[in-house]
């Protein structure tokens, strides 16, 4: 006896797009902006795993006998007031960047998703409740607010990452909960609900997948801005401690030696507006593949994660 699949409750409820397509990666690629934000990005990680190696001097190093060089070919950046390469903590500073970016961002996702799907999937006095606490968060200025928590919490990289996350964690919990009522009523949610399906198996398997494409393309786009509000806190004195390379801190010691080193300015500066411009271009190029009105011609209009 042929048994219909399409009888079966459990096979009824999967959303109609849940289907991953394998191909996105070369989808990516094949767009102009998400392999040249992709590249930049990948470029600046292996500068984060390998820069020790690839550096040709030791950061932290000084050479009293080169103070403030210029570019040469012995020090191709020239160097510090402390006679330090800064091509060197230009590439160690990449660790910090891309260690920040990545731990903020993704720990804002994480909280911001799971309040903002809760919020949008039970509503009521719940949704309330989570809609004013994010609102608290959203009535301060960004920067002013990561200052209080770092303040609060105390220098250091994982402190600024983590209040640069609570920072953020608002906007991905609104993405989220906009999301989740888009497709609270949707049919294959009321086929799961009449399949007896238990709310944390919907919630995960089948209001999860719907909402994470926009957020991941806010995520990559987030990476952006919540680098250069770890260099606003560096630049302040409220990043790594030194001797430890980072581009906020170099751009802060480097301006008061702007007129007679502009180099001390110009790397950290050329480095950390690539890196933005590739979190960016990548992010763009993300919701170009993920929209279906940008599949062309044709392409199948189905979402490719």
């Amino acid at each position: 006896m042929t048994v219909n699949s399409t009888s079966d409750p459990a096979t009824a409820a999967l959303p109609p797009r849940q289907t991953r397509r394998p191909q996105f990666l070369d989808h990516l690629m094949r767009h102009k902006g998400g392999a040249f934000g992709l590249g930049i990005m990948m470029l600046f990680v292996l500068l984060a795993v390998f820069g020790r190696l690839i550096a040709p001097y030791d950061p932290n190093a000084s050479d009293y006998l080169s103070l403030l060089a210029p570019p040469s070919g012995e020090h191709w950046f020239g160097t510090d007031e402390l006679g330090r390469d800064t091509l060197s903590r230009v590439i160690d500073g990449s660790r910090i960047a891309v260690a920040v970016a990545f731990l903020s961002v993704s720990i804002a996702m994480a909280v911001g998703v799971v309040i903002g799907v809760i919020a949008g999937y039970f509503g009521g006095l719940i949704d309330a409740v989570l809609n004013r606490s994010q609102d608290v968060l959203f009535a301060f200025p960004t920067l002013l607010l990561a200052i209080i928590l770092v303040a609060v919490l105390g220098p250091g990289l994982f402190n600024a990452s983590l209040a640069i996350a609570i920072v953020y964690s608002p906007r991905f919990a609104r993405m989220a909960r906009a999301s989740t009522l888009s497709i609270q009523t949707s049919e294959y949610l009321d086929a799961a609900r009449l399949a007896g399906v238990s709310t944390p198996t919907i919630l995960i398997r089948h209001i999860l997948p719907n909402v994470l494409p926009p957020v991941i393309v806010l995520a990559a786009l987030s990476m952006s801005t919540a680098q250069l509000a770890y260099a606003s806190l560096s630049f302040l004195g409220l990043g790594v401690s030194p001797p430890q390379a980072d581009w906020g801190s170099m751009l802060s010691k480097g301006r008061d030696f702007i007129t007679i080193a502009p180099w001390l300015v110009i790397w950290p500066t050329v480095a950390l507006v690539m890196l933005m411009l590739a979190f960016n271009v990548l992010g763009d190029a993300i919701r170009d593949v993920l929209d279906p009105s940008h599949s062309g011609p044709g392409k199948s209009p189905e979402t490719v994660v």
